[in-house]
């Protein structure tokens, strides 16, 4: 059920109830953090960025064509550091059944990264020894720029503790007993599910019950029949509420 662009999922994922039929089962990509800050962000880099590629780029003692050639480079370079900074996914994947929520959610270290960088320093490096020609000083970042890359491409692609930073794996389960409230924010298709778990270190290790929110991330064309299905099997007196939820990166 929900099989629109279903992701390959990750090896040791294994469903706790597979023996139960799915009510749901769906999995995507999604950024689980405030995106109006992240965006808000990326407009005011944007906005940086754009100047100072055309600052750096244009010089009236060049030819426009490597003028304008350089500018775009510079934009598209910072522009994607940019992206890559505020854009961020989180891949995960949801099984309801009668019994409850099973939830996953992964990131897997992109293995197109090290061959982009390899690129990204050759191409740099043509770059810089142009600009070399046009203007000498610039030949110390002509060996640091295409260099630094080079270092980072041979890190990532030799390195496994570099690649185990960058990945992430947890699992969950929750019956639907647990939670005591549903909250639907409509504007980002999200579900939030609060419930309480034990926290033994809590108040210097006597303990406590700590309010959590298990937020589930949905494609806008399955959001309303997700919403009556979750419903459905939740206890006729858990509170239903459409509101925003504030969520934590």
């Amino acid at each position: 059920m929900f099989k629109q662009n279903p992701l390959t999922l990750p090896p040791q994922l294994q469903w706790q109830y597979q023996d139960e039929p799915a009510l749901a089962e769906w999995s995507l990509k999604a950024r689980p953090y405030n995106t109006d800050i992240a965006n808000g962000i990326f407009v005011a880099l944007f906005l940086v960025v754009t100047p100072f590629a055309a600052w750096l780029g244009f010089d009236t003692a060049n030819t426009l064509l490597w003028q304008v050639v350089l500018t775009v480079f510079l934009w598209a370079l910072f522009l994607s550091v940019v992206i890559s900074m505020t854009h961020q996914k989180t891949k995960f994947a949801y099984r309801l059944t009668a019994s409850g929520l099973e939830f996953c959610e992964w990131k897997a270290f992109p293995e197109w990264l090290p061959t982009l960088l390899k690129w990204l320093a050759v191409i740099t490096g043509v770059v810089m020894l142009m600009l070399v020609m046009v203007h000498p000083a610039a030949l110390i970042g002509a060996i640091a720029g295409p260099g630094l890359i080079g270092l980072m491409y041979l890190r990532m692609g030799t390195s496994s503790q570099f690649r185990k930073m960058h990945e992430q794996f947890h699992q969950g389960f929750h019956c639907w007993n647990d939670f005591k409230k549903m909250t639907v924010f409509r504007r980002r298709s999200i579900i939030g599910l609060d419930f309480e778990w034990y926290n033994p270190e809590a108040d210097g290790g006597k303990g406590r019950m700590i309010p959590w929110e298990e937020i589930l991330y949905c494609r806008r064309s399955h959001y309303n029949e997700l919403i009556k299905i979750i419903r459905a099997q939740l206890p006729d007196s858990t509170p239903y509420e459409e509101a925003y939820i504030q969520i934590y990166a």
